[in-house]
């Protein structure tokens, strides 16, 4: 595996760290992008019993000690009853983002990953070319061994950033699949805090 690197150059250890970081921010999406550590079922349970009863101080008390994008929504809204309906409205949808765009934490690093890798590859690509064109100007064609390290050199770096981009790519939907399903799931979760909120009997 060593010599596999350092025949592909020195760009290898870059494309290297790529993949490292891409796998890891994978693993860490994976497990934070769960729907319990966003819209917990037994957390919701509760507050909705709350709020059919109207016990709206209760409420509040379960979302304070709830450390959720939900329970922080919840009590961004418990805590501002007094305003308009339009202007809670507003603030929910506020809240909603704010909570939503940690969802989309670390997307970019993978779209950058997917996008610099391949470049990366290509880069090593023209370098080993250039290695070979210099061998073949200085000692021609005869010297094979020579001509096969420039050679060699292209033909890694151009493997090791596809195979770096192309996993991270797929990396990258799987996570913003999760997070636009979460995204819906804690929209869908606040109208229900409001209807209930403003439901009458």
């Amino acid at each position: 595996m060593f010599e596999i690197i350092q025949k592909g150059g020195v760009l290898m250890y870059p494309i290297i760290a790529l993949s490292i970081i891409s796998l890891a921010v994978f693993m860490e999406r994976l497990f934070t992008l769960r729907k319990n550590n966003f819209v917990p079922n037994t957390f919701m349970e509760k507050l909705y019993i709350y709020l059919e009863k109207k016990d709206f101080e209760d409420a509040k008390n379960l979302c304070e000690l709830q450390k959720n994008p939900m329970g922080e929504i919840a009590y961004e809204i418990l805590n501002n009853l007094d305003l308009p309906v339009t202007r809670l409205m507003e603030l929910a949808e506020e809240t909603g983002r704010f909570q939503a765009s940690k969802l989309e934490k670390f997307l970019p690093t993978l779209q950058t990953i997917a996008n610099i890798s391949p470049l990366l590859g290509l880069l090593g690509t023209v370098l080993g070319m250039i290695k070979t064109f210099i061998v073949i100007s200085e000692q021609g064609v005869g010297n094979a061994q020579a001509l096969a390290g420039g050679i060699s050199e292209a033909l890694l770096t151009t493997a090791a950033g596809l195979s770096v981009a192309i996993p991270t790519v797929l990396f990258y939907h799987i996570v913003r699949h999760r997070s636009e399903k979460l995204t819906l799931e804690m929209e869908k979760a606040t109208a229900k805090v409001i209807n209930l909120i403003f439901k009458e009997g």
